[in-house]
């Protein structure tokens, strides 16, 4: 494949290009208009370190596709000349634009972002652009928000073209500069990450119909899923969905209590076994925890209610009740097991006198925390306490989400089961699983954001006109979910992974999220038999008030195998195990080895462990140690 160094640049064939693709937009008055064509970008840089010790890191190549055309260069002067090109040969300005993407805008960005003009720079956090308008009228944005997956599973995912991410050809450890040759090896090595990237906007345009339409980001895909699936196909079904909506308003301090409130899924380690190698170790895995709550639990149906807490019988019949928040302060607070330990200690806001297990709450002499209801149950069941207070209590009467959510994610469910592995149904069974493992961040995107700025080379930070972004976000005809639902999603993800570790106690080694490794399966199968018919039944009666078909939550695979949503799934037994901690196990099955290393791909972390084991994965498991983490450092 034609792999152009900068003074072999086929200009006609660019030219030639953007003027033979279409011009796009979407409705709306403000929209600007794109060449529908894909083109990406990417770069390979270096670090080193100055005289005085400091380290400086500046990039030594450049990889630019556009409509399967594929070049580099070597400097960002030769970068800028082939954007003035693009705006020359596709007549760009502000309202006229090429989009070029690149994977993880954020680190690039950073190289080159004070060599070009910005009129628009689109960004959540400081040093985090989503999008950037370049006064070229070329708009850059990151595929990595879009699709939600690193590179080389990005890779994986492609339906329609097939690209494999190369791992390993570029040794990382050597300092290249401009004038640094290449192996035809690394040569092929950057072609094929732009081909990659390539590839995916051209599944991304058909999947769209054109470029305009391509989301944001991963979350947006969903967003507008659910607004074409909750609005309807008339203007009546869209006005009563609005109505409902416009009741589901939020106050400042409600928010505020509501952040505080969330938590994300539970990762963690029993204490007891960490360091240990253990053989014959289980794993069980929820399908799909997220989507499973929102249908089979119940969420706010209303604006928040104060309440004053006046004794804890009332309270308790209230949490009994409706779905309630409040903030709990104890004194003298102690863990009645060994096990494990629920309370996050950087959730807390206030703690005192602490014994910590590895950032959970062993005991505190004090310790304030604003948590939900179904916390509150958990909480209950694993600590003792001296003294407690209860204030800040709000709480919501309670339904099921509205029938087209829940509708939606079971088409998502149902898409990414029944069309895995069937051919030429590879792009809708992305499209479902996308869109499935999205469904649950949409419902939980943040509403108040400070109003980040990029001007004159300089980031700057505004706090957020709190009461403004609120008074959108309540009158917005285009919002269908609501701040709090996402706030009792991971709450009741959570109370059920901890249905697991509570059954298992002693047993229990591992969890992360969605998932439990454990000693004597035999001895726990009857839980996990007992917690599927639960779940099932929950979700059976879900779908019968709203009158949704039972076998909607069991579609079959393409072998006609039966995939019923919310149950354990019991996923083998591995040979050997072990764990240092959150996001850091390693295990054997069937004479491989397979690795979980925060930071560290799984094929690298494998691949590091044998080479220093003697090629031995059972030796690799004894190796695996807190101190492999010093001598990689």
């Amino acid at each position: 494949m034609q792999f152009d160094s900068y003074d072999k640049i086929d200009w006609d064939r660019i030219k030639k290009s953007i003027q033979n693709a279409k011009l796009v937009k979407k409705v709306g008055k403000y929209n600007p208009k794109y060449y529908d064509i894909s083109a990406s970008f990417d770069t390979e840089t270096t670090s080193m370190k100055k005289a005085n010790g400091e380290k400086f890191a500046f990039m030594y190549v450049w990889q630019f596709s556009i409509d399967g055309y594929f070049c580099y260069g070597r400097k960002w002067s030769q970068f800028i000349q082939l954007l003035m090109n693009l705006q020359k040969f596709g007549g760009l300005n502000k309202d006229k634009r090429i989009i070029i993407y690149i994977h993880n805008l954020s680190f690039e960005f950073q190289f080159f972002r004070k060599y070009i003009p910005w009129i628009e720079v689109f960004s959540k956090e400081e040093r985090e652009p989503m999008k950037a308008v370049s006064g070229f009228g070329v708009e850059f944005r990151d595929s990595l928000i879009l699709s939600g997956y690193k590179l080389e599973t990005l890779a994986k995912n492609l339906t329609s073209h097939k690209v494999e991410k190369m791992v390993g050809d570029l040794d990382y450890s050597l300092i290249r500069n401009s004038k640094t040759t290449f192996t035809k090896k690394e040569l092929g090595y950057m072609l094929n990450d732009v081909k990659i990237l390539d590839a995916y906007i051209d599944e991304q345009r058909a999947q769209y119909k054109d470029i305009a339409h391509i989301p944001l980001t991963n979350t947006g895909r969903v967003r507008e899923k659910l607004r074409e699936n909750c609005f309807g196909d008339t203007n009546a079904s869209r006005l009563k969905f609005q109505d409902m909506v416009k009741n589901l308003t939020l106050s400042k301090n409600v928010y505020d209590e509501l952040e505080q409130a969330f938590a994300g899924g539970f990762t963690h380690a029993n204490p007891n076994h960490v360091g240990k190698t253990y053989h014959n170790v289980a794993s069980i895995d929820f399908t799909s925890s997220y989507p499973t709550v929102m249908i089979a639990e119940k969420f706010p149906s209303s604006t928040a209610h104060s309440y004053k807490f006046t004794n804890m019988n009332d309270f308790e019949e209230l949490c009994n009740n409706r779905l309630v928040m409040f903030q709990v302060d104890f004194t003298n607070l102690v863990s009645k097991i060994d096990f494990d330990n629920y309370i996050s200690k950087n959730r807390c806001i206030n703690i005192e006198g602490e014994t910590e297990n590895n950032g959970r709450v062993f005991s505190a002499d004090k310790l304030s925390i604003v948590i939900t209801n179904v916390d509150w149950q958990i909480i209950k069941q694993v600590y003792a306490w001296e003294n407690i207070k209860i204030s800040r209590v709000k709480w919501f009467y309670k339904h099921y989400l509205p029938k087209p959510i829940i509708e939606s994610i079971l088409y998502f469910y149902n898409a990414k089961t029944k069309l895995k592995n069937v051919k030429g149904k590879e792009a809708e069974y992305m499209h479902g699983k996308q869109l499935l493992n999205s469904v649950y961040g949409a419902s939980v995107s943040k509403v108040i954001h400070d109003e980040v700025e990029y001007s004159n080379n300089q980031w700057t930070t505004e706090p957020a006109d709190a009461e403004k972004q609120l008074q959108q976000y309540n009158n917005s005809n285009n919002r269908v979910l609501y701040f709090p639902y996402g706030v009792w999603v991971t709450s009741f993800a959570r109370a059920n992974l901890w249905s697991g570790i509570l059954s298992i106690k002693d047993d229990y080694i591992y969890s992360d999220t969605d998932s439990i490794k454990m000693l004597n399966w035999q001895n726990h199968k009857s839980y996990v038999e007992n917690y599927n018919k639960t779940i099932t039944e929950k979700l059976e009666k879900t779908l019968k008030f709203y009158r949704i078909p039972l076998d909607q939550i069991r579609p079959k695979t393409v072998d006609g195998r039966e995939k019923p949503l919310g149950v354990w799934d019991f996923e083998g037994v591995y040979d050997s195990f072990k764990t240092l901690g959150a996001k850091r196990y390693v295990y054997t099955e069937n004479g491989k080895l397979y690795t979980t290393i925060a930071g560290l791909g799984k094929k690298q972390g494998a691949k590091y462990l044998l080479s220093i084991s003697d090629n031995d994965p059972e030796k690799a498991v004894k190796n695996f140690k807190n101190s492999f983490f010093r001598t990689r450092g």
